[in-house]
């Protein structure tokens, strides 16, 4: 009936099918008729304009990951009893307070299981590799099991209930002069384990990097055979699953509007690739250079291997890719270079 208020029926529009708008309270002034005619009119209109905002809304923003947290290594000097149970209440570098605790037992994962049952994970590490988990566990047994530690929470427990932390044993190897050590830069000291980028641990990655090295250039442990050359693809896919460390030159870098491609081969399709993720992106350019400036850089990378048509990694944080050297005179002698919007991980021309 004309100049009766209608409701016009529920509006739904697709776009792109990502998103669904429902305008479910449109009211006019209108006969039925032209209230369709006008619905019909508006509905371009609409889809524009709620698109963008869903556009908005999706685009990719810095991760908390991206950037290293203002927390930094947690001060692990023995709790001095102000709080209950012997913790120390006073805040930890922006981690929890300490706590101490007796460990019974060592998990086959390398977690340190408390008298109360409660299950700590130690906080920053990776094993790098089968078997590294063993030497690993038979190191903190040895060095733990039976003994107080102090500990600071760096997150919130995980899924499976195991709570990442800092500690260290009570009685430090050295006497009291020694320097306080956490467990986690003894075990990477002696190349038992690799330090691994996660978001509570970005502020204190230098010091687990700095007892990494030491392993390092001794090829201690894990170093004997690490870092992989990223050019053994046969090793580095021996490591599906499992965190590692892999260096090479990068021979081109591919793009696409969410992943930029490091190729370390000229047939992407069977050789090493990393994939800078977005939050990875965001990390780059706030060291101050973008993806495409690392073709024909030598650089390290850190994380999980998966298979992405050949052996991937995929870099998400800060602290997982290093620049090994600085641009020389060869770099001319390799083919590539920023590949360019839309061609993904593209190999270096001439290359069939």
């Amino acid at each position: 009936m004309p100049g009766r208020l209608m409701a016009a029926q529920p509006i739904r529009v697709r776009w792109r099918a990502r998103w669904r708008l429902h305008v479910r309270r449109l009211h006019v002034r209108l006969s039925p008729a032209a209230g369709r005619a006008f619905a019909m009119r508006c509905g371009a209109a609409l889809c524009l304009l709620f698109a963008a905002g869903a556009s908005a809304d999706t685009a990719p923003k810095a991760d908390s990951d991206a950037v290293p947290k203002s927390v930094s290594c947690p001060d692990l000097a023995s709790p001095q009893g102000t709080g209950e149970h012997g913790m120390d209440e006073r805040e930890t570098g922006g981690h929890g307070p300490l706590e101490q605790a007796l460990v019974t037992t060592v998990s086959p994962a390398g977690d340190l299981v408390l008298a109360d049952g409660t299950v700590l994970r130690l906080a920053g590490l990776a094993g790098g590799g089968a078997g590294a988990e063993v030497v690993w566990r038979a190191w903190l047994i040895r060095r733990v099991a039976g003994r107080d530690i102090v500990f600071a929470a760096s997150g919130p427990p995980d899924r499976y209930g195991r709570r990442p932390v800092f500690a260290r044993d009570i009685a430090v190897p050295g006497g009291a002069a020694a320097p306080v050590a956490s467990l986690q830069q003894a075990l990477l000291g002696e190349g038992l384990a690799l330090a691994r980028p996660e978001a509570s641990v970005l502020g204190c990655l230098p010091a687990l990097l700095e007892a990494e090295a030491s392993a390092r250039r001794a090829r201690r442990g894990l170093w004997r055979r690490l870092p992989l050359d990223a050019r053994n693809v046969a090793a580095i896919r021996a490591e599906q699953g499992r965190f590692t460390i892999i260096t090479g030159r990068i021979l081109d870098v591919g793009k696409t509007s969410r992943v930029d491609y490091l190729n370390f081969g000229r047939v992407w399709r069977q050789d090493m690739t990393g994939r800078i993720e977005a939050p990875g992106r965001i990390a780059l350019e706030a060291r101050g250079f973008a993806p495409g400036d690392l073709a024909g850089r030598r650089v390290t990378l850190r994380g999980t291997v998966f298979e992405s048509g050949g052996p991937a990694v995929a870099i998400r944080r800060a602290g997982q890719l290093d620049l090994d050297d600085d641009v020389g005179d060869d770099v001319g002698g390799y083919m590539g270079g920023y590949m360019g919007e839309g061609r993904g991980r593209a190999r270096p021309t001439g290359d069939e």
